[in-house]
């Protein structure tokens, strides 16, 4: 097993660092194309998610453990956090451009799961299989 660990503010000029550390971790491991981009852009997605909705965090954190059979990364930040039960997938109806975030990650990974809890931040745990 090994482990990268990143810390970026949260500003949306440092998400490539995030995705561009993902991207290389994953390519050193021997993940084909297609599973690199997918990590490259649901970090992405996970980081964008902190900098547009975490509110009163400075930074965010990356962690990304390479097993054998996958990679996992969490991303995370200090901020307020939300009741991930009482967001709902968006209407066509009702989109407004934005919350797609947890919705394309949870489709470009084999898994998701978010931890999140009010006055002490939101982690998205990502999980993609080899």
């Amino acid at each position: 097993m090994e482990i990268f660990k990143l810390n970026i503010p949260n500003k949306k000029e440092y998400v490539i660092s995030a995705r561009l550390a993902a991207t290389s971790v994953a390519g050193i491991h021997g993940y084909d194309i297609e599973k690199v981009d997918d990590i490259r852009l649901a970090v992405g997605e996970a980081c964008n998610n902190v900098v547009l909705h975490g509110r009163g965090s400075k930074s965010i954190d990356i962690v990304i453990q390479v097993e054998e059979k996958f990679m996992k990364i969490s991303v995370s930040d200090q901020g307020e956090g939300f009741i991930h039960g009482q967001i709902s997938s968006p209407t066509p109806e009702d989109y407004m451009g934005s919350g797609l975030g947890l919705y394309i990650i949870d489709s470009l990974m084999d898994e998701m799961v978010v931890e999140s809890e009010q006055e002490k931040g939101t982690t998205i745990h990502m999980i993609k299989n080899r």
